[in-house]
């Protein structure tokens, strides 16, 4: 029994042998003892020579499938690389998105808007987007946006395709599409950073109130170290009023708008940081609404004449800008006004935030015994980002009109605009 057992634990410490001749010095060791036959250890030396040679076997054929598949994917990568992106080859296909999700207390004037206080979790946006580009620099862009009103609906925020074009003008490209507008974009990632919580003072209702970040048309861009420029040509009321046809228009019906930065530190060419990189610009912006809103009978075309600066440091930013609108109805869109903004960012992953918003519209809005005739708004948080995923912001807001109130007209009454609110605000990106 003990000599069965030696033979077995022995069996995986050998090494190769012939099988005719022990030459295995432990073998022979045993053999010398008379624990193992000469015939006994010839046999062990023959077995594992066997499974030496079908191990060398299977590893053979293993290398050979290895080799062989390596040549065929070099084959479809050579061949896929040719193919045209119709074919559904892409470089480089990405996935991300954003998302701001928060909970508002509103507070405002019982008396004249019936409603009483009330807080309410959000989904203010969400942003699904996918980009597959078809060499470093040309792609496909495709972004939807579910944003909330009276119910949640899901729209196109983005699909465009990107078209380099530095080789006929220098450091441009454009976007052909459902494409970014020139300004409001370029704001959110160089003056105001809390999208999440409002606006830029362009788009918000209780700015400007004009059209969003996105529209069906064409815009150019061109990014140099000094200069940037988006120019473009669009339907003109933006992506959320995609639908607005131009059925009283008789030819050019369209919106031009522009943007022009001068970048004072020569970085205008690089994708900057708030917390990292140090920046400073002066911005120039202009459009041209032509039949804003497709009031092209009475000639109502809007005219944006609108200035920006900034600076960034990464202990703070402060930016300013001033904006007038010439449009000829009684809308309050027709007006001008001013915006300042700052952060300050006293340490690592924490700020602190403010801005002021004043406009004035051209006309009365109104009644002559209930309007408003100016509105401001006043924002100020501290934000926390806890990770590159995720920021968490809290903050107050107050939106402020000046005129005239008449219990007997409420809804045209100042007071009926007039509101407080605060929010705690979940900003994702992924």
């Amino acid at each position: 029994m003990k000599k069965s057992l030696a033979v077995l634990a022995l069996m995986g410490a050998v090494g190769f042998s012939q099988a005719a001749v022990v030459e295995n010095p432990i073998l022979k060791k045993l053999v010398e003892k008379g624990i193992l036959t000469e015939q006994e250890a010839a046999a062990i030396d023959e077995q594992l020579a066997q499974e030496e040679a079908e191990k060398a076997k299977y590893q053979a054929e293993i290398d050979k499938t290895a080799m062989e598949a390596k040549e065929k994917l070099s084959k479809l990568e050579k061949k896929w690389g040719d193919m045209p992106a119709l074919a559904g080859k892409f470089k480089k296909f990405e996935i991300g998105g954003k998302a701001y999700i928060g909970y508002t207390y509103t507070v405002d004037k019982k008396q004249y808007t019936g409603n009483n206080d009330r807080g309410d979790f959000e989904v203010r946006r969400f942003y699904f987007d996918t980009k597959a580009y078809l060499n470093d620099k040309d792609h496909i862009r495709f972004t939807t946006d579910l944003s909330a009103g009276t119910d949640y609906k899901l729209k196109i925020k983005y699909g465009y395709l990107y078209k380099d074009i530095s080789g006929l003008i220098p450091h441009t490209g454009f976007e052909f599409g459902v494409a970014h507008t020139p300004w409001i974009d370029f704001e959110e990632h160089t003056g105001w950073w809390y999208r999440s919580i409002d606006k830029t003072f362009i788009e918000s209702s209780n700015g400007m109130g004009l059209w969003p970040s996105a529209d069906l048309g064409i815009n150019f861009k061109t990014k140099t170290p000094y200069v940037s420029s988006e120019i473009g040509m669009f339907n003109g009321e933006g992506y959320d009023k995609i639908n607005t046809s131009s059925k009283n228009s008789s030819g050019i019906h369209n919106s031009f708008e522009g943007r022009i930065t001068y970048h004072i530190l020569g970085n205008g060419d690089k994708k900057l940081s708030p917390t990292k990189d140090q920046y400073a610009n002066v911005s120039l912006h202009l459009a041209s609404n032509i039949g804003y809103n497709d009031a092209y009978l009475t000639h109502k075309n809007l005219n944006l004449y609108h200035i920006h600066a900034v600076y960034n440091h990464p202990m703070f930013l402060i930016a300013a800008q001033y904006g007038k609108v010439d449009y000829n109805t009684q809308s309050a869109n027709a007006g001008d006004g001013y915006s300042v903004n700052f952060e300050v960012r006293p340490v690592k992953d924490w700020s602190i935030f403010g801005r002021y918003d004043y406009w004035k519209p051209k006309n009365k809005q109104g009644t002559t015994t209930a309007y408003w005739d100016k509105r401001r708004a006043y924002y100020v948080g501290v934000a926390y980002t806890m990770n590159k995923y995720v920021k968490w912001i809290i903050n107050y807001e107050n939106f402020d009109y000046s005129g005239k109130d008449d219990l007997a007209n409420t809804a045209k009454s100042s007071s009926y605009f007039d509101k407080s609110q605060y929010k705690l605000t979940a900003e994702l990106s992924w």
